[in-house]
């Protein structure tokens, strides 16, 4: 069960983002803008990876490996590929 203070968090961390969108808009928008691009880059291959290698290796779909294609994109996914074939 989370405590009050995770909630106070977590409203804080809303609050500021959308006073930062409201502040900068078009820069924060397009910075959000290519952060759900590699994101949705890198789940797509972290899937497609899975889909094609599931016989030698897989990639675990968890926070650590989501997180990773999420801000890095592509580059992301091969290096956690590499560091799993190791």
């Amino acid at each position: 069960m989370m405590e009050i203070w995770q909630y106070l968090l977590i409203l804080a961390g809303g609050l500021l983002l959308v006073f930062a969108a409201c502040l900068l808009p078009g820069r924060f928008f397009r910075v959000f803008g290519v952060l759900a691009a590699n994101a949705a880059c890198g789940l797509a291959l972290l899937l497609a990876l899975n889909l094609l290698f599931s016989s030698s290796f897989t990639l675990p779909l968890n926070a650590l490996t989501l997180g990773v294609s999420g801000l890095l994109g592509a580059p992301g996914v091969a290096a956690l590929a590499a560091i799993a074939a190791i």
